[in-house]
C-alpha cells in the first residue's frame, strides 16, 4: 500500500516523511529541489499481532506502508504530467499543508493560511480529474460518431454526470456509483477519489489556531494537525523530559503523528486487519473494510480463493484466552464461516481449501 506526501513549497514534507519512517533524510529551509524523491516502506505496527507471536513464539511479520515523498509542488503545479502519475499509482493521499510561521522562509502565497491552501490544493486536484473526462468525453464522441457502441455510451453518460459533478466543486470520492461504475471509472485513477489526508504543520504557537482545522476521518478524508520540528526534538527524548516540555510548550495532551498517523491513515482509507497463524510465523494482513472471508483468502493466496471451502475464524483475544485453535475447537470457540462471511478487524483467520 502505497501513500504520496505532497505540497506546496516548504510545508515540511521530508521532515514529516522522517517522522513517519525513522529516516534521517535532509532537511534544509532553502535546499529544496522539485525532482527529489524519498520513498521508505515500513511495518504496520500492531500490538495484537505482537502479542500473538509471543503466545505462539513465533516471529511476527507486520503489515507494511510504503511512502513516498514527492519534491516541492509550485503553486498551480500540480496538472504536470509527472507528477500526476506519481498521485495516480498512489492508495491514498498525503497532503503536507503549512501551519508554522518562520521569517526566513516566505510562504509562496505570501502569508501562512493554511485553511486557503487546503482549499487550494482540494480545486487543483478536482482540475486534474476534470480535465482528464474532457480529453476522455472528446475520444468518445469521435468514436461514437464512427460506430454506436452501448459501452461507448454508457461510458460516456457516466462521465458526463462526473462532469457535472466536479464542477460544482464536489471531489469524486463522494459520487454514488454502483458497482459497474466502479468497474467503468477505475481505469482513470481520479485523484479525487483515492482518500485524502490534510496533515497540517504548525509550530508551538499556531499549534492552538490551527486546531480548529481539525477534521475526522469522513468520506474518505480527514485533518490533522502537528507540530513537525517540536516533535522531532521531543522524540529525541526520553519520556519524562518529554512530559516537562509538553507542560511549557502548553501541549500536555499533544497527539504524536509518529504514534497516530497509521490508524489515521487506515481509518480513512477504510481498511482493517486480520491475522493468520502459520507453522513459521504470525502474519498481519490488511484488507477493506466490509470484505468477505473468500476476498481475505484471495489475499492471503489466489489458491485459497479458488478452492475456497470454509474459514475457521476466531476474535485474537478469544484466540489468546483459548490457547490456540486446537484448544479453541475443543472448547467450542472456533467458529466456521462461509464464503460471504464479512471479516472483522482483529480476526485470526484460518481458511480450509482444496489444493
Amino acid at each position: 500500500m502505497i501513500l504520496t506526501l505532497f505540497g506546496y513549497p516548504k510545508t515540511g514534507k521530508t521532515l514529516i516523511f522522517n517522522l513517519l519512517t525513522d529516516k534521517q533524510e535532509e532537511v534544509s529551509k532553502f535546499s529544496a529541489s522539485g525532482d527529489t524523491l524519498h520513498k521508505a516502506v515500513v511495518d504496520v505496527p500492531d500490538e495484537r499481532l505482537l502479542r500473538l507471536a509471543q503466545h505462539l513464539d513465533l516471529p511476527p511479520v507486520y503489515a507494511r506502508l510504503e511512502y513516498l515523498d514527492t519534491g516541492a509542488l509550485g503553486i498551480g503545479a500540480v496538472k504536470d504530467a509527472t507528477f500526476i502519475d506519481m498521485l495516480r499509482r498512489a492508495d491514498g493521499l498525503v497532503h503536507v499543508v503549512r501551519g508554522f510561521r518562520d521569517p526566513e522562509i516566505p510562504h509562496p502565497q505570501g502569508s501562512v493560511d493554511p485553511s486557503r491552501d487546503i482549499a487550494s490544493m482540494e480545486e487543483e486536484l478536482l482540475l486534474v480529474d476534470l480535465i482528464s473526462i474532457e480529453k476522455r468525453l472528446e475520444r468518445l464522441a469521435q468514436d461514437l460518431k464512427k460506430m454506436k457502441s452501448k459501452e461507448l455510451e454508457e461510458e460516456q453518460e457516466l462521465l458526463l454526470r462526473l462532469k457535472e459533478f466536479i464542477e460544482k466543486g464536489e471531489p469524486l470520492r463522494r459520487f454514488s456509483f454502483s458497482l459497474k461504475e466502479e468497474r467503468l471509472v477505475r481505469g482513470f485513477a481520479f485523484l479525487t477519489l483515492k482518500p485524502l489526508i490534510h496533515l497540517v504543520n504548525a509550530d508551538e504557537n499556531t499549534y492552538t489556531d490551527c486546531h480548529r482545522l481539525k477534521r475526522p476521518a469522513e468520506e474518505q478524508t480527514v485533518t490533522r494537525v502537528f507540530c513537525g520540528k517540536m516533535e522531532s526534538e521531543l522524540l529525541a527524548l526520553d519520556a519524562d523530559e518529554r512530559a516537562v516540555f509538553q507542560e511549557e510548550y502548553g501541549l500536555r495532551t499533544y497527539d504524536y503523528l509518529h504514534d497516530q498517523f497509521v490508524r489515521t491513515s487506515y481509518a480513512v482509507m477504510n481498511l482493517i486487519s486480520f491475522f493468520t497463524v502459520g507453522k513459521d510465523e504470525t502474519r498481519a494482513w490488511t484488507i477493506t473494510s466490509g470484505s468477505t472471508a473468500v476476498t481475505a483468502a484471495g489475499k492471503i493466496h489466489t489458491d485459497m480463493q479458488a478452492g475456497f471451502i470454509r474459514a475457521e475464524v476466531i476474535h485474537w483475544k478469544d484466540f489468546l484466552d483459548a490457547g490456540g485453535f486446537a484448544e479453541a475447537r475443543d472448547q467450542g470457540r472456533l467458529r466456521l464461516e462461509g464464503k460471504a462471511y464479512v471479516i472483522q478487524d482483529g480476526d485470526v483467520v484460518n481458511i480450509r481449501f482444496n489444493r
